[in-house]
């Protein structure tokens, strides 16, 4: 007798949480940075601070509906249970898309950092990074579609190594390239930069903190969903702020806004974490400066493959959830002895990723333009979130929360 598919199971723990929450939001640092910075410039810690706080904010409302309907789907779950099944439909909708960013971002990133650390200039231009962009996200499909593998195991110990490494740079940086005065003259419009500009670099800054879905869709196999999924969360979500306002306060004082634009946004816009360790040349010696960009841009790489993954993962129980409730071809709600969630909807997960970063390098590697997409469907779908948290005080009060 054939057994039983069982489906999700509860057994993730504290430390499993926290490593994905870490290495999904601690890794939105290293494509973020830059594409903030070329609309904030100087103002970019005061852009990622006030954004930081806006997602504890948020957290605070995922934590109430993930321990009050501890079940894969995320936001759309809440909406729908909260709302209708229209609202889950259009939020599972905007939070799709918006692993799909992820998702290609993190693997058109990956190569830039592959270069700063191998010194591969060629890496860094077309078609070579969209090549391996693409390589990478056939490699985490192709692992995911011949077995299950529970990648939380190896995710601590990266989220240690990246917050080792990102503790390194802010140290060293702080030490060497901080500049007070460069920093105030910062927190004011630079010449060539206007209020649109700022107005449109508060909701790019969202895409510094990104992963508190993907840690939502696992309350079905958290442990104590009411308890470690709040701790882990918060635990995370304080590092990350805490370390990103660090590293934008080291990149823009060591890259200050000059004739409306900055190095960090232009010559490091898809490398930034790596181009603020080239700054060091001068006060360090060659050999740390060479020592430091390694380990950087390996580093780097790692935690966005790990992103990558994580999201290819998140993506799938996001599926799997409107699958089983008519959002999706019923398909993708299929759970499989194999792959745990549906084949199908990790191939059309991987497929559309592929054809982004495929659209996006014959643009020009247009990633603001990716940037943007995803604030809005980030945005829309942390205010339906939020209100669906609000409504569901009222229709079921019972709910343990």
């Amino acid at each position: 007798m054939a057994r039983k598919i069982r489906g999700f199971e509860r057994v993730l723990d504290a430390p499993a949480l926290f490593a994905v929450a870490y290495d999904e939001i601690g890794s939105s640092i290293y494509f973020a940075l830059g594409i903030v910075a070329a609309a904030a410039l100087g103002l970019t810690p005061a852009v990622l601070l006030g954004t930081g706080l806006v997602f504890l904010l948020v957290a605070v409302s995922y934590a109430e509906g993930t321990a009050a309907i501890p079940e894969t789907g995320g936001a759309a779950t809440f909406a729908r249970r909260g709302f209708n099944d229209l609202v889950g439909f259009v939020t599972g909708w905007a939070l799709g898309l918006d692993y799909l960013i992820v998702i290609a971002l993190s693997a058109l990133f990956l190569p830039h950092y592959v270069a700063a650390a191998l010194s591969v200039p060629d890496l860094r231009d077309g078609p070579w990074d969209v090549l391996v962009a693409v390589v990478v996200i056939a490699v985490i499909a192709g692992a995911r579609l011949l077995r299950h593998t529970r990648l939380h195991r190896a995710g601590l110990a990266i989220a240690l190594l990246d917050l080792a490494v990102q503790t390194l740079v802010v140290v060293l940086g702080l030490a060497l390239l901080f500049s007070p005065e460069t920093l105030t003259d910062g927190l004011s419009l630079a010449p060539g930069q206007s209020w649109s500009d700022l107005l449109f670099a508060i909701p790019l800054g969202m895409l510094a903190f990104t992963g508190l879905e993907t840690v939502a869709n696992l309350a079905e196999e958290a442990r104590e969903p009411g308890r470690t999924l709040p701790r882990s969360l918060f635990s995370a979500i304080g590092l990350v702020v805490l370390l990103t306002v660090l590293v934008a306060t080291v990149g823009v004082t060591a890259f200050p806004a000059a004739d409306g634009s900055t190095a960090l946004a232009d010559e490091w816009l898809e490398a930034p974490i790596a181009g603020i360790v080239t700054a060091f040349e001068g006060d360090l010696p060659a050999t740390v400066v060479d020592i430091l960009r390694i380990v950087v841009g390996l580093s780097g790489a790692l935690i966005l493959f790990a992103a990558a993954a994580t999201s290819m993962s998140g993506c799938t129980r996001l599926a799997h959830s409107m699958g089983e409730h008519g959002m999706l071809p019923r398909g993708f709600g299929r759970f499989e002895r194999r792959t745990l969630v549906s084949r199908e909807a990790i191939v059309a997960i991987a497929l559309v990723a592929i054809g982004i970063v495929v659209v996006t390098g014959i643009a020009g590697d247009d990633v603001e333009f990716l940037a943007s997409v995803f604030s809005f469907g980030v945005l829309l779908a942390f205010t339906l979130a939020q209100l669906a948290v609000i409504s569901l005080r009222r229709r079921e009060p019972d709910l343990r929360r």
